[in-house]
C-alpha cells in the first residue's frame, strides 16, 4: 500500500484561510496559540493558495536571540528577493542589542519597491531580547503599505500594539479559532490512523483533545499503530481515564507502538535541529538519509520539510523535546556520540556554528573550547560577538578558567560589546594570572587600556598602557597568544599607544594625547584598517576640541575614506571620525550639518555602548540645540542625571558639558544661577572656567572677571580655541573698563586666530558686549567677522544683525522643511553623483538615497535634479549644509 503523502493528513480549513486573509489588509497579524495548534500549518496553507504574495518567512530560534544573526536572516530574506538590498548588510552592526533604526529605515526604503508582501515570522516565543521586540515593533510602522507582518508565537510578545488595536489595524487570531470542531478534529484523526474510528474512540479522543491539532494527531498515530480492537479499546480507556497531559501520554503511546526499529530512528535523530540527508547518514553511519526523511514526513511522524525541495527537515518541536527527554534517560552517552558526530560533520564543512552548538549541547567543553578558539574569529569577523560569547560562557566557569587565551578572548569581546566592567575584571584575571606569559599580560593590558572610551577613569587606561608598552619595550622577542588574530606584538604596540592617547585626551592632558597619537599613526600596526580607522578619528576629534577644524577636517575624512575602503562604515570604530565632523560643522556655525554628522556618529557609539563617546555627542547635541535656540533641550542633553545607565563622564568631557549649561543658563538671563552652579573655589576646567568669568562679566563683576581669566588653565599648545577665548574674555573686560581701543585690539587677536579655521560658534557663545565689538570690524574685516554679524543670536534662534534686523535659517523658511538627511544629500547634488555614489557616501541604500531625492524635489517644489539646484541656491540652503566628505583647502 502506498503511504499517503502529508497533504492527505491535513485538514483544509477554508474559513480560516479567509480569516488569514485580513493580513493583507493591515500592517499586522498576530497569531497566538500553544504549541501543536496548527498556526504553522495554516500559515502554510495559506502561503500556498497566494502566488501573487511576496512571502518572507523565518522560522525563529533561540539563536536569533543575537540582534546580528537575526538582522541578517531578516536581510537573506529581502535579498532572496531583491539582491541589490544585499548593500544594507553593513547596517547589521548599528543595531546594539537590537536591528537597529538604520536598518530598520533601509529595510522600509527597499520593501517599498515589492509587490505585495508578508513577512512571516513564525515561533517568536523564542525571543527573549527586549531591544529585538521593541525594533520589531518598530519595523510595522515603518514599512510601506504594501508590506505586511504576521507573527506566529505561543505567547503574546511585549510589544505595544494598543493603536493598531484602536485604530482596528491589527488582525488577531487566537487558540478558540484554530481549535478544530468536532467534524474536523474527526476527520483529522481518521486520516492520521488510516482507518475509520467507532464514535466512542472518537468522542473520547475529542472530548480530551479540545480541538488541540498536535494532540488529534498524536491520537490518530496511537490508534494507527495500537492493532486490533482490544488494542484500540485499551488506548480510549487510557486516554479518557488518564490524568496526564495527553500529550505526554499519547506522545508515549505512539512512541511505544511504533516499530522499534523506527522508535531507536526518531531517538536518534531527534539530536539534530535541522536534518539534511548527508548529515543523517554521517551521524547514523548509514545511507538513503534521503528515503528515510521523506518517509518519516510521509507517516505524520512529526517530521516535516522546510523547503519545496524537501531537502532540509526538521521535527515539530513538541514531539523532538519529548523525543530528546527520552534519549538523554535511556542512553545518555550515546546521545553523546551522535552529537559529536553531528559536531565533526559541520566541521568537516567548515560550519563552525553548528558544530559548536553540537559540542555544548553534548557537553564536550574541551572540544567546544578548541573549536571556539580555532574557528571562532570567523564568526567574530561577521560581527557575531554576542554569539561567541554564549558560546564560551555556556561551557562552566571551571572549565574555561584555567585556559588564558579563552578568558583574554571573552575579556575582549565583552569589551568590544560594550560591558567595560567585566572587560576590565577578565582581563584583569589574565594579567595577574601566575601562568601568565609576558605575552599574555601584554595583551590583556593593550586590551585593558582600549576600554578608555568606556572608562571614566582614564588614568586606569593610561596605567595598562604603560605596563603594556613597558613589557613591550623589556621582552622584545616574547611569545604572543593567537587569540581571534588579534594580539600580535605590532598590533598590541599600537593598541596600547593609541588607548593611551585616548585616555589622556579624555583626561584633559591635550598635549600628550596629541603625541601619542602621532606616535600611533606612525606605529606599525597602524596598517591594520580598524586601528587606523579609529585613530584617525580619536586625533580628528582632538583637533576639533582645540579648535583645529581644518586639520580635523582632513583626519575625519581619512578615517572615513579608509573605512569606506575597508568596509568598516558601519564599524562602531568610525563613530570618532563622524564626531568629529559633527563638532567642526557646530563651530563653524552650521548646525544642519552638524546635526547630520552627529547622527551618524550616535549610531555608531551607541552600537556598543562608548560611553565616554556618548558624552562627548550630547554635548555637540546640546551645542546645536543651543545655537537653534532650542534651550530646554540643550539642558536635557548636558544633564548628568539623564545619563541611564551610562558609566560617567571623564574630565575633559565633563568640563565641556557643565560650560555648556552654564553658557545657557548665563545666555538665556541666569547669570547668577550659574555662578552659584559652579560653586566651589577649586580648580576649573577650560570650559567651566571662561563660562565662569563671562558670567562674572554679564553681573559686571570685573574684579573677579580678571581673577577667573588670571586662573584659567593654559591652553594646550596650538590649541586656537583656548587662545580665542582668552582673547574675547579680555577684550570684554577692556571694553567694561572703558578701554574700546584695547577692547578691539583682543577682539582683533581672537578674529585672527579664528580666521584660519573658520570658527564662528566661539563668537557667539559670548554676550552682546563682544558681539558688538565683533560687528564693528565686520565690514572691514568679512570672513569670520561678517559670518558672526549674520548668525548673531539673540539667544532664542539663528541670530539677528546689530541693527536689528531679523535673519532666518533658509530650511526652516521653507513650508515643510528638509530634515539634516535630506540636507546630507543635497549638499552632493551638484557634483551629478550618481545614486548609488550617493547612496554609499551617506551610508544608506539606493532605495533610500531615491526616497530622500523625492522628498527634495517635493519641498523644493520642483520636478528634476538641475532645478533642485538652482532652487536651493536661491534659498541659501547649499550655503548652509556642509558636504558630510568635503574638505578644506
Amino acid at each position: 500500500m502506498l503511504e499517503p503523502p502529508p497533504s492527505e493528513v491535513l485538514i483544509d480549513r477554508p474559513a480560516l484561510r479567509t480569516r488569514l486573509d485580513g493580513a493583507l489588509e493591515g500592517p499586522l497579524t498576530l497569531l497566538v496559540a500553544p504549541a501543536g495548534a496548527g498556526k504553522s500549518v495554516l500559515l502554510d496553507q495559506w502561503r500556498a493558495r497566494h502566488d501573487e504574495v511576496v512571502t518572507l518567512r523565518i522560522d525563529i530560534d533561540a539563536d536569533d536571540d543575537d540582534p546580528v544573526r537575526l538582522s541578517r536572516r531578516l536581510l537573506a530574506a529581502v535579498t532572496g528577493v531583491r539582491p541589490a538590498a544585499a548593500g544594507l548588510e553593513r547596517l547589521t552592526a548599528l543595531g546594539a542589542e537590537g536591528i537597529g533604526e538604520p536598518l530598520l529605515e533601509g529595510l522600509a526604503a527597499e520593501l517599498r519597491s515589492f509587490p505585495e508582501t508578508v513577512i512571516v515570522l513564525d515561533d517568536l516565543h523564542h525571543l527573549a531580547n527586549p531591544r529585538l521586540f521593541a525594533d520589531l515593533g518598530r519595523l510595522v510602522t515603518l514599512l510601506p503599505s504594501n508590506v505586511h507582518v504576521v507573527l506566529s508565537t505561543r505567547v503574546d510578545p511585549p510589544i505595544a500594539w494598543s493603536s493598531l488595536r484602536l485604530r482596528n489595524r491589527m488582525l488577531e487570531i487566537r487558540q478558540g479559532e484554530l481549535a478544530l470542531d468536532r467534524s474536523e478534529a474527526a476527520e483529522l484523526v481518521q486520516r492520521v490512523a488510516r482507518r475509520e474510528l467507532p464514535g466512542p474512540a472518537l468522542d473520547a479522543v475529542i472530548d480530551r483533545a479540545e480541538g488541540w491539532a498536535a494532540g488529534l494527531q498524536l491520537a490518530g498515530l496511537a490508534f494507527r499503530f495500537a492493532g486490533g480492537p482490544e488494542a484500540s479499546d485499551s488506548l480510549v480507556a487510557g486516554i479518557a481515564g488518564s490524568d496526564r497531559l495527553i500529550a505526554d501520554y499519547l506522545t508515549e503511546e505512539v512512541l511505544e507502538a511504533v516499530p522499534e526499529v523506527d522508535r531507536d530512528l526518531l531517538l536518534r535523530l531527534s539530536l539534530l535541529d535541522t536534518m539534511t540527508a548527508e548529515l543523517v547518514d554521517h551521524v547514523l553511519e548509514r545511507t538513503g538519509g534521503q528515503r528515510l526523511l521523506e518517509r518519516l514526513e510521509d507517516e505524520s511522524l512529526f517530521v516535516v520539510a522546510l523547503d519545496p525541495d524537501r531537502a532540509r527537515f526538521r521535527f515539530h518541536h513538541l514531539f523532538r523535546e519529548f523525543l530528546r527527554y527520552r534519549s538523554r534517560s535511556e542512553d545518555p552517552e550515546a546521545q553523546r556520540t551522535l552529537l559529536v558526530r553531528a559536531a565533526e560533520f559541520h566541521l568537516g564543512r567548515d560550519e563552525v556554528a553548528p558544530a559548536v552548538e553540537y559540542l555544548l549541547r553534548a557537553r564536550d567543553w574541551g572540544r567546544a573550547l578548541d573549536a571556539i578558539m580555532t574557528r571562532g574569529s570567523e564568526v567574530f569577523e561577521t560581527g557575531g560577538m554576542r554569539t561567541v560569547v554564549r558560546w564560551i560562557t555556556t561551557v562552566p566557569e571551571p572549565e574555561w578558567a584555567g585556559r588564558l587565551e579563552v578568558v583574554l578572548e571573552l575579556g575582549i569581546l565583552v569589551g568590544m560589546l560594550g560591558e567595560s566592567g567585566r572587560a576590565g575584571g577578565l582581563l584583569g584575571r589574565v594579567a595577574a594570572d601566575p601562568r601568565a606569559t609576558v605575552g599574555h599580560r601584554i595583551a590583556a593590558e593593550a586590551w585593558r587600556s582600549a576600554l578608555a572610551q568606556w572608562n571614566p577613569r582614564p588614568e586606569e587606561g593610561i596605567r595598562a598602557a604603560d605596563r603594556a608598552l613597558a613589557l613591550i619595550a623589556a621582552h622584545p622577542d616574547a611569545p604572543y597568544p593567537d587569540v581571534m588574530r588579534l594580539t600580535s606584538p605590532v598590533l598590541m604596540t599600537t593598541l596600547a599607544i593609541g588607548s593611551r592617547a585616548r585616555a589622556q585626551f579624555i583626561a584633559g592632558d591635550e598635549d600628550a594625547a596629541g603625541s601619542s597619537f602621532a606616535r600611533a599613526l606612525e606605529s606599525d600596526g597602524i596598517a591594520y584598517p580598524p586601528f587606523r580607522v579609529g585613530a584617525l578619528g580619536s586625533s580628528a576629534l582632538l583637533h576639533i576640541w582645540q579648535g583645529r577644524a581644518g586639520a580635523a577636517e582632513l583626519l575625519a575624512s581619512e578615517a572615513i575614506d579608509t573605512a569606506a575602503t575597508a568596509e568598516l562604515l558601519a564599524h562602531p570604530v568610525i563613530a570618532d571620525a563622524y564626531l568629529a565632523r559633527a563638532l567642526t560643522a557646530a563651530e563653524r556655525g552650521m548646525p544642519g550639518a552638524a546635526a547630520a554628522h552627529l547622527r551618524d556618529a550616535m549610531l555608531r557609539a551607541e552600537a556598543n555602548h562608548r560611553s565616554q563617546l556618548i558624552w562627548a555627542g550630547r554635548y555637540v547635541g546640546g551645542l546645536v540645540a543651543a545655537s537653534e535656540g532650542r534651550d530646554d533641550d540643550a539642558l536635557d542633553q548636558v544633564d548628568l542625571a539623564r545619563g541611564g545607565d551610562l558609566s560617567a563622564p571623564g574630565p575633559a568631557i565633563l568640563d565641556r558639558l557643565r560650560g555648556l549649561r552654564l553658557g545657557v543658563l548665563r545666555r538665556t538671563g541666569r547669570a547668577e544661577q550659574a555662578l552659584r552652579r559652579h560653586g566651589g573655589t577649586g580648580p576649573l576646567g577650560p570650559s567651566v572656567a571662561f563660562e565662569t568669568a563671562a558670567a562674572a562679566l554679564d553681573l559686571r563683576d570685573r574684579a573677579a572677571a580678571r581673577r577667573l581669566v588670571g586662573e584659567m588653565p593654559t591652553p594646550a599648545h596650538d590649541s586656537p580655541l583656548g587662545d580665542i577665548r582668552r582673547s574675547l574674555l579680555l577684550g570684554w573686560i577692556a571694553e567694561l573698563d572703558g578701554s574700546h581701543e584695547h577692547a578691539i585690539a583682543h577682539v582683533e587677536d581672537a578674529l585672527d586666530r579664528a580666521e584660519p579655521e573658520d570658527l564662528v560658534a566661539v563668537f557667539l557663545e559670548c554676550g552682546p558686549v563682544v558681539l558688538d565689538l565683533v560687528g564693528e570690524r565686520s565690514i572691514d574685516r568679512g570672513g569670520v567677522a561678517a559670518r558672526v554679524a549674520t548668525l548673531r543670536s539673540d539667544g532664542r534662534h539663528v541670530i539677528a544683525p546689530s541693527d536689528g534686523t531679523p535673519a532666518s535659517d533658509p530650511n526652516a523658511g521653507l513650508p515643510d522643511p528638509l530634515t539634516s538627511r535630506e540636507l546630507e544629500i543635497l549638499a552632493f547634488l551638484p557634483d551629478h553623483s550618481t545614486n548609488a555614489e550617493l547612496a554609499s557616501r551617506c551610508f544608506v541604500s539606493v532605495n533610500t538615497v531615491k526616497t530622500h531625492t523625492a522628498h527634495i524635489y517635493r519641498k523644493l517644489g520642483v520636478s528634476g535634479r538641475s532645478a533642485a539646484i538652482a532652487r536651493a541656491r536661491e534659498l541659501g540652503l547649499l550655503d548652509s549644509v556642509s558636504r558630510p566628505d568635503r574638505v578644506r583647502a
